[in-house]
């Protein structure tokens, strides 16, 4: 009998070993809005590693947007963010995160040690011609296909228009405070480029527009081609590191599952067209890095992040997983967040902000099993890519 209990025991040892190492069920405490680098890598565990690289480049939509579309739309729409309750947690400013706090890229900037990325549509002539340590051109509600993120919004800048942005203005720019070109080259090769897209194109956009056109294999088809063509083109322009996350379970948001008849705790429908691009994604990146020379392609699992907390929330410190925290124009929890009207005061215990998007805490989870588990990255995880 004490032998069976010393070997529960070591088994018990071994499990909770492995689920710190590899980031499973753990439960971080949100860090200071102002943390630095060093302190991050504490508070994540990472110890005294060293990470060197210049620059972060984010695409993408409103998982990443922080605040190009509060310049282009103004300040009182909601997928702008630049309205209270949306930075309540960021010294109470609407930055354009259309969430409570800060972004998944906002921590893997500090994790780089690295600013934020600035959002293009809000810099200034000389901070174009002088910032070297990345910038952000997402853009919420936009999509892949050059015509999907117009549906939702006609001013939304899609992912062609991004890397537009990058090749006509920012590697302008940037040719200006390179002294050869030669050094550029080495700068690009070993800045960071974050991709997150097509959660408009296979939500929304989908549903209003696309589905009257494409049976959804064909769709997903079409969305992989115009992502690898777009990244070739961020290779062509000297881009080498990619890391590209697949989509989210949009199906089991609050809008989805308060808006649409269905069974169960989601809405299956919507999650099985997300899954087939998904499933996509990792084939095209292997392609892309065993054709393009010197790149390096890691695809992130935030699906399966997601998945984990909806099994099982209280291992990551949550206890809402299915409800907005603010409230809507009618006094409800189900469409965008109405202005100037407190949200839910539990909110690091809340996967979702809006019933669209990530709290803040939420965030923080995604961005730091990015960073560290190397079972929802390959092939390796986000902090070796930034060290390779």
């Amino acid at each position: 009998m004490v032998k069976l209990d010393i070997t529960i025991n070591f088994c018990v040892f071994l499990l909770l070993i492995y689920l710190l190492e590899f980031g499973y069920g753990d439960v971080i405490e949100v860090p200071p809005l102002n943390i630095n680098q060093q302190d991050l890598l504490k508070h994540l565990s990472l110890g005294d590693i060293k990470i060197d690289f210049p620059a972060l480049y984010v695409f993408g939509d409103s998982f990443v947007d922080n605040g190009n579309n509060k310049v282009i739309l103004g300040n009182e729409d909601a997928i702008g963010g630049g309205y209270l309750p949306f930075g309540i947690d960021f010294d109470g400013k609407p930055t354009g995160r259309v969430t409570n706090g800060r972004i998944g890229v906002d921590f893997i900037a500090t994790a780089g040690g690295l600013p934020y990325p600035p959002p293009i549509m809000g810099m200034s002539q000389i901070d174009r011609k002088t910032i070297r340590t990345g910038v952000n051109y997402a853009s919420g509600s936009s999509g892949l296909l050059p015509q999907n993120g117009h549906v939702l919004h006609k001013n939304v800048i899609n992912f062609f228009q991004q890397v537009d942005l990058f090749g006509n203005s920012t590697m302008k720019d940037l040719k200006g405070t390179f002294d050869s070109p030669k050094r550029l080259k080495k700068y690009l090769s070993k800045s960071l480029f974050f991709i997150h897209h097509a959660s408009n194109d296979l939500g929304l956009t989908f549903e209003v527009e696309m589905k009257k056109k494409y049976s959804i294999d064909t769709y997903t088809e079409l969305l992989i081609k115009e992502l690898s063509k777009q990244l070739q083109r961020l290779y062509t322009l000297g881009a080498r590191k990619f890391f590209v996350s697949n989509v989210s379970p949009l199906g089991c948001s609050p809008y989805s599952i308060n808006t649409i008849i269905h069974s169960g705790p989601c809405v299956e429908e919507i999650n099985k067209r997300i899954s087939l691009y998904n499933d996509l994604l990792p084939g095209l990146l292997e392609k892309l890095q065993s054709s393009l020379s010197g790149s390096k392609f890691v695809h992130g699992d935030i699906y399966k992040v997601f998945q984990d907390v909806f099994e099982s929330p209280e291992s990551y410190g949550f206890k809402d997983v299915n409800s907005s925290c603010c409230i809507d124009k009618n006094g409800t929890r189900i469409q965008v967040c109405a202005p100037n009207i407190d949200p839910c005061e539990d909110r690091k215990t809340r996967v979702f902000f809006d019933p669209f998007h990530p709290s803040e805490a939420m965030h923080f989870l995604w961005a730091r099993r990015f960073l560290k588990d190397s079972s929802i990255c390959s092939p390796i995880n986000l902090i070796q890519l930034m060290q390779a």
